[in-house]
């Protein structure tokens, strides 16, 4: 996940707050660690942020996206795997095309995950503050405590 130009279909309000997340200092490494150590899916950990800054909650039942997980399968994951397996000085080239390729993957399951979420009636919460979605909307990804605290941190400490 990085920053591209939103000049296409696939842009839309969660795109953009995923590259300004995406883009603050320690945020992205935090997430790529997330996803190489513990399988998480970057793109549902940026959905979860942008959510709780809706004032609306990550639910399991709202993560059911057949057309994202699809797209992920066939097209994300095969795309990294093969970036991952080029050597990063004999075939730069072809690393580079590989990571091209992936970014528009990725911007494409955003907007799968875009278009899901607005065909859900989500009703928005009021009853509880930002750190505490942020940290409920993480939990159902994951069970990692001490990985949701550290992103939750990040992103405070790069809002002030």
């Amino acid at each position: 996940m990085a920053a591209q130009c939103a000049t296409d279909s696939d842009d839309n309000p969660l795109w953009q707050y995923a590259l300004a997340v995406y883009a603050k200092p320690g945020i992205a490494q935090h997430l790529l660690l997330g996803q190489d150590q513990l399988g998480l899916d970057v793109l549902w950990c940026l959905t979860a942020l942008w959510l709780a800054e809706q004032k609306q909650r990550l639910t399991p039942a709202l993560m059911q996206q057949v057309a994202y997980d699809e797209w992920r399968s066939n097209m994300i994951i095969p795309l990294r795997e093969l970036r991952y397996r080029c050597d990063k000085t004999r075939d730069a080239a072809l690393r580079k095309a590989l990571l091209a390729a992936e970014l528009a993957a990725e911007k494409r399951g955003i907007a799968l995950l875009y278009a899901g979420l607005e065909g859900n009636d989500i009703v928005p919460v009021e009853d509880c503050d930002l750190d505490e979605l942020v940290q409920r909307n993480l939990s159902v990804l994951t069970d990692r405590g001490q990985w949701i605290n550290a992103l939750a941190q990040l992103c405070w400490k790069s809002n002030g």
